[in-house]
Parts: C-alpha cells; sequence; structure tokens
C-alpha cells in the first residue's frame, strides 16, 4: 500500500495556484470577473490619481504655519496682515469698540464726541483668506474665529482666533523673515508704547498698547521715582553676578500707600522707560486657582513686569478674606519664589492696608524694597502746580502752599482739582479753600475721607 504524502503549506499553495490558473484558462465567466474587477480598480486609482499628486505637491512644495489666538505671535501676524493692501479684502469682519491693538485691523474714526474726542472702531478679520506676496513667496492667509468649547463639549462664552498661513515654498527660511517682519512692524516697533497684558485662562492676552509715561511727568515725594529706577538699572546689569553667587535673579518691589497716589501709574512709567511691558493680576479674581498662578507666571511674556494689584484684598494675614477666593497662601508663596519660579522676573505688589499683610509675603526674596507712596506733601502739589502752570513763579505758588498740610490729600485728588480749572487759572486761587478745607474741617473730612 502506499504511503499519502503528507500535507504541507506549500503543496496546498501549489494546488490552490493550479485550481485558480485552470478556472482562468477555461471558465469564461471568471476571466470576465478579473477583468471587470482589474478595470474597476484602474477606474479608482485613475480617480484618486490627481487627488494624490495634489497631495505630493502640497506636501512637497509647500510649508504650513498655525498660529493660535493665545500665542504672544497671533496679534503679530494679524496686525500685519491688516496692515497689507489684500488684508482689506477679507470679507467676513468684526468690529471692536475697545480700541486695542490685539488682532490689528483697520481703524476707522466715526466722529467726535461731546468731550472733544475722537470715536475710534477697529475692524478685525475673522475668516476668509488672501494671498500675499513676501520676500519673493506666495502665502496664503486665513484666518478663523470659532466658539470656545467646553469639556464636556458644550460652547463656552467666547470666540478663539487662529491664523494658518501656507507659503509657496520647498524651504522653511521663509518662516523667520515672515515672523521677523510682524514683530518688527508691531511688538518691536520702537513706538513708546507699553502693552498692558491680563490674563486668559493658562496665559495672557493684549489688552491695550499705551504710550508710555515719561518719567519726567511723575511728581513722587523725594527719591522715589530715582531710586526705583537706579535699581531696576542694577538689577539688569548684574545678571551674571546673580548667577555666579547663586542667587535667584528675581527682584520684587512692594509698593505701599493710600489710594489714589500712583502706585500702577509708577509701574507702568517704569515699564515704558526699560523698554518692558506689564502683566497685571488681580488675585483676588474667583477662579484663580493654586495651579493657574503657577501657569500663569510661568507663561508670562518675554520682557515683561508682574503687577499684583491690590494684595491686601485677598488675604488677611493668611486667611482668604472671601469665600470665593480659590487661591491659598501657600500657593501663592510657591509662585512668587518656589522652586519653579523663574528666572528674571521683576514682581511689583501693590497694597493700601500693609499691616494685614502677613510678613512671609513681604520679606525680602519677594518684596525686595518697600516703597511708600503717600498722600501729597507740600512739594508734590508744588510740583503740580508748575506742571499744569509752567511759568508760575515762587511767588504765584507760595501762597497757595499755606494752608496744605503734608499727607493730607491725594495725588488723585489735587489733581482732578487742577483739571477741572485747567482752562481758567485764576479760579484754581478763588476756588483753593475748597481743596484744602481750609476753616471747615467738615468739609476737609469730606474731601480726604
Amino acid at each position: 500500500m502506499d504511503t499519502p504524502t503528507p500535507l504541507t503549506l506549500a503543496t496546498v499553495w501549489r494546488d490552490l495556484h493550479a485550481a485558480v490558473a485552470h478556472t482562468l484558462v477555461t471558465n469564461q465567466f471568471a476571466q470576465g470577473g478579473v477583468l471587470i474587477a482589474a478595470l474597476s480598480a484602474a477606474a479608482v486609482f485613475a480617480r484618486s490619481l490627481p487627488g494624490r499628486i495634489w497631495q505630493w505637491l502640497v506636501g512637497r512644495y509647500t510649508v504650513t504655519l498655525d498660529v493660535q489666538g493665545d500665542d504672544a505671535a497671533f496679534p503679530w501676524l494679524a496686525a500685519w496682515l491688516a496692515a497689507q493692501p489684500v488684508g482689506r479684502r477679507l470679507r467676513h469682519l468684526g468690529v471692536v469698540t475697545r480700541f486695542n491693538e490685539q488682532m490689528g485691523g483697520q481703524n476707522l474714526t466715526l466722529g467726535i464726541d461731546r468731550d472733544g474726542d475722537e470715536v475710534n472702531v477697529r475692524l478685525v478679520p475673522l475668516s476668509g483668506q488672501v494671498l500675499v506676496r513676501v520676500h519673493g513667496h506666495w502665502l496664503l492667509a486665513r484666518p478663523l474665529r470659532t466658539q470656545r468649547q467646553g469639556q464636556n463639549g458644550r460652547p463656552l462664552s467666547g470666540f478663539e482666533h487662529s491664523l494658518t498661513i501656507q507659503m509657496l515654498s520647498s524651504s522653511r527660511s521663509v518662516i523667520p523673515d515672515l515672523l521677523r517682519g510682524a514683530y518688527e512692524f508691531t511688538a518691536g516697533k520702537a513706538d513708546g508704547r507699553v502693552e498692558i497684558h491680563v490674563p486668559e485662562y493658562q496665559g495672557w492676552t493684549l489688552a491695550e498698547r499705551r504710550v508710555a509715561r515719561p518719567l519726567e511727568t511723575l511728581i513722587y515725594d523725594g527719591d522715589v521715582l530715582g531710586g526705583l529706577h537706579a535699581d531696576l538699572t542694577a538689577f539688569f546689569a548684574d545678571r551674571e553676578w546673580y548667577a555666579g553667587m547663586g542667587i535667584p535673579y528675581r527682584r520684587g518691589y512692594l509698593l505701599h500707600g493710600p489710594p489714589g497716589n500712583g502706585k500702577s501709574s509708577l509701574v507702568a512709567a517704569l515699564a515704558g522707560a526699560f523698554g518692558l511691558n506689564v502683566c497685571v493680576l488681580n488675585l483676588a479674581t474667583p477662579d484663580l486657582t493654586d495651579d493657574r498662578l503657577t501657569s500663569l507666571l510661568t507663561n508670562l511674556p518675554r520682557r515683561a513686569l508682574l503687577l499684583l494689584e491690590d494684595i491686601d484684598a485677598v488675604f488677611l494675614g493668611r486667611e482668604p478674606r472671601a469665600p470665593t477666593v480659590k487661591l491659598s497662601f501657600n500657593g501663592l508663596l510657591n509662585a512668587l519664589d518656589g522652586v519653579a519660579a523663574g528666572e528674571g522676573r521683576v514682581t511689583f505688589m501693590t497694597t493700601n492696608d500693609l499691616a494685614g499683610l502677613d510678613a512671609a509675603l513681604i520679606r525680602p526674596g519677594r518684596a525686595d524694597r518697600h516703597v511708600l507712596i503717600g498722600n501729597a506733601t507740600r512739594a508734590q502739589v508744588a510740583g503740580m502746580l508748575r506742571r499744569f502752570w509752567p511759568a508760575w513763579t515762587d511767588a504765584d505758588i507760595g501762597p497757595l502752599l499755606g494752608p496744605v498740610a503734608d499727607g493730607l490729600l491725594s495725588m488723585a485728588r489735587v489733581q482732578e482739582y487742577l483739571l477741572e480749572r485747567r482752562a481758567d487759572a485764576p479760579a484754581v486761587r478763588r476756588d483753593w479753600a475748597t481743596l484744602t478745607g481750609h476753616g471747615c474741617p467738615t468739609r476737609l473730612k469730606l474731601l480726604t475721607a
């Protein structure tokens, strides 16, 4: 009896191949089916071939740059795009009545209000696409605005902005030229403006760009202004010294005193003098947690001072002043000078109530210098009068200073009084008693309350 041949994979494959070959040779229906399948596959491939070729060309000869609205580069590129002649061809626009330069746009003057000030609005691009030629390369720019979405997919209030720029180039070398040009057109322009940034989720957004106030227009008691300017100058020049000494390269200032005497104005003016910007943060914001504060301080924009306003409104000692405060005292301390605290940061804290602050918050290392910004002295009032009326002599000013007591009035009160009479110098002398409360204790109490 013959022994059966063992069944192997090779044997099965040979038998299957022989069966298929026999069927295709002898069976016309099978031949037709194979032909139809081949023609169908060829047709599908032919239909997709242009798309495949296009996709290959796009991938090979274009570069795409995506910028989200919360990134620092977004306002540069948006303002640059809006300034291009073709940028005005975009048809989906938004109107911004709060004048700022967050998204660039076209400025329109609608008229003059009753105070004689211009009424301005800005048209900002929201969506669409335009073709721009930059440095010999064609760029397709597409701004986009979408509804903000929550974690559960539900729409939130507000919108998210983005900008996509697609460049017809096989090299990415055009990107640095584009970004450099947009930066120099906006944030890098030496136009004497200070950018004010405010928190937005885990990062910062540009709120406005204001003209920097010259330091010589500020009037403070003694050498407050000169001392702070000299201290900051030394700090910025000592980076290598800090590194060599192993000391964290940070500087903190506490400005304290009654309201209305220019604590925040002083910070903005110092920022302008050093070519810096200002990030303003209110610690009493209900949705400010320890993690969010750490993220905000970690993601500070370049060359920016941090301004923490009215820190006495958050904690009384180490306890929150209100149940809505989610920030913890230890979280604040760690964010200011913990392990993750950034190098090179300059922090200004302001308070109207120095006595209510815990010593740990304002010790050296967190607040290296404490500066009193008090109510007006006679010298400050005299300086304010000379600012408004430079031609006035000591003989004109001296009689007005007699009833003025040091520390009686806030600088804001003196300035408002002079502003109301800026076109009527005789009224300044005639009504001076209403400012000082001289001879009327009740009026004085009301004015200084």
